[in-house]
C-alpha cells in the first residue's frame, strides 16, 4: 500500500510541473500581439505601456517557482518578463514553446536590459 501510495504521489507530481494549461493568469483574445523589439522601439518614444500582447518563443524560465522567462529579441539577447504579483507559475516545460503574453511594460533605467515587463496573462500557442 505504501508503494502505491508513493507511485501515485510521485505521478502527480510530474503531472504538475508538465502543466499543459493553454492559458494562465488574467484571460485575453489575442489582437494584433508585438515583438520584444516593438515593445523596445516604443519604449523609446513613451515610458509606459499598459496592456499591451507580446509573441515570443519561451527561450528560458524559472525552474523553481516559476516567476520568470526569457524571450530573445532579433539580436539574439534575453528579455526577462516577470509574473506579475506572482498570479501564476510558468511551467517548467515551457521553453521552445510560442507564447502570447498579456503585459505592462515600462523604461527600467536600474535594469540591464532597460525595460521592465510584468506579465499579467499568459497563452501557449
Amino acid at each position: 500500500m505504501k508503494k502505491l501510495l508513493s507511485i501515485l504521489l510521485l505521478a502527480a507530481t510530474i503531472v504538475a510541473c508538465q502543466n499543459t494549461s493553454k492559458n494562465l493568469g488574467e484571460t485575453f483574445t489575442p489582437q494584433q500581439p508585438m515583438t520584444i523589439d516593438a515593445v523596445a522601439a516604443q519604449l523609446a518614444q513613451q515610458p509606459e505601456l499598459k496592456n499591451i500582447q507580446i509573441e515570443g518563443v519561451v527561450e528560458k524560465s524559472c525552474m523553481s517557482i516559476g516567476c520568470w522567462f526569457s524571450i530573445k529579441d532579433e539580436k539574439g539577447n534575453a528579455i526577462v518578463l516577470d509574473i506579475a504579483d506572482e498570479q501564476f507559475k510558468v511551467p517548467t516545460n515551457s521553453p521552445g514553446k510560442t507564447v502570447i503574453v498579456l503585459a505592462d511594460a515600462k523604461q527600467d533605467s536600474t535594469s540591464e536590459q532597460k525595460i521592465a515587463i510584468s506579465v499579467k496573462g499568459m497563452m501557449f500557442k
